[in-house]
């Protein structure tokens, strides 16, 4: 009987990460911060883009938030971050007059 199961194998081993030397073992931590970099600045520009759009409403969304949370399985609080990160917002200067108004008071 063949069989194309590996769970009948010997202990095989696998070639990774044990059998790098240790200079491609430095290039694979450069190259993959370089790459993980590049995937977050295309993640900020799609998701700062999917706000200008409103896409969440177009698509039938509350919000941007729970339009992520829905398409890339990710939690609410990584929601907001991503768009936070993606479209920064600037910290309105009414609401800095309003406490120092406040406290002045």
């Amino acid at each position: 009987m063949t069989t194309n199961s590996t769970a009948l194998a010997p202990a095989a081993r696998t070639p990774g990460w044990p059998d790098l030397a240790d200079v491609d073992l430095l290039r694979a931590l450069v190259e993959t911060e370089r790459r993980r970099k590049r995937l977050d600045a295309a993640m900020h520009a799609a998701v700062a883009e999917a706000e200008r759009r409103g896409l969440a409403a177009d698509t039938g969304y509350r919000d941007t938030v729970e339009l992520l949370t829905d398409l890339l399985r990710i939690s609410a609080h990584e929601a907001r971050r991503r768009i936070g990160y993606a479209a920064p917002q600037a910290r309105s200067r009414s609401r800095k007059v309003w406490r120092v108004l406040a406290a002045a008071s």
